[in-house]
């Protein structure tokens, strides 16, 4: 990964204590998730192309991983349970995905890690009903709107824990699937969680994902 731009995503998403609030009126819901076609699947491995869709998103600075993840959380949930000008609520979808960004800073010797000067980027897809013209007006104008093209993932699905060890794992044996299967890397790796944080470590479905494109397979 090109100078780690993207680090170990995942140690806010796991301690989202909002999450639960979001997720507890219907424990046993079902939520809306992105059509995608399978072009490739290996195992726990699987190349997907996804349509077009839109997402909300908010960037946040500041703070170790679980303090950005909470005030991003806060914000985008704060607007799907009504907090914009319409006072409408949005169904809840999933994945939740989170980027993490790190300063850049000039280069020097010794190498060494830094959590400081990070940024962190989370996106709620919204349901697939709406499009930019009817979607409520946030009244946070932290929240943007992204339309996001169709394109294509490589992504590895794991359960338990997403501590920023197995992510950091994770995202390397995903980039070895994806040099071993001559796919072409167009994108950082953005960590994917499906479910709330009191599903028993075993029973969670979380996902590392890498846009690709390859010779043989173009994007819509």
């Amino acid at each position: 990964m090109k100078g780690k731009s993207i680090l170990l995503l995942a140690a806010g998403i796991a301690g989202i204590a909002g999450i639960a609030s979001v997720m507890s009126a219907n424990a046993d819901a079902k939520y809306e998730e992105p059509g995608w076609q399978s072009v490739k699947k290996e195992n726990e491995f699987e190349v997907r192309k996804y349509p077009r869709v839109i997402a909300a998103s908010v960037k946040v600075t500041g703070g170790d991983s679980n303090k950005m993840a909470n005030r991003a959380f806060g914000v985008l949930a704060g607007y799907i349970f009504g907090k914009n000008k319409s006072s409408k609520k949005i169904a809840m979808t999933v994945p939740v995905t989170q980027e993490v960004a790190p300063e850049k800073i000039a280069m020097t010797v010794p190498v060494t890690k830094t959590t400081s000067g990070k940024s962190m980027t989370m996106k709620f897809f919204m349901p697939s009903k709406y499009d930019l013209d009817t979607l409520p007006e946030p009244e946070d104008k932290r929240i943007e709107f992204e339309v996001i093209p169709a394109c294509s993932y490589a992504t590895i699905r794991f359960s338990g824990l997403t501590d920023e060890d197995r992510v950091e794992r994770e995202i390397k044996r995903l980039q070895g699937f994806i040099q071993s299967n001559g796919f072409v890397t167009t994108g950082e790796p953005v960590l994917a969680v499906y479910n709330p944080p009191w599903t028993l470590p075993f029973l969670r479905r979380n996902e590392v994902w890498i846009q690709v494109k390859t010779e043989t397979q173009g994007d819509d």
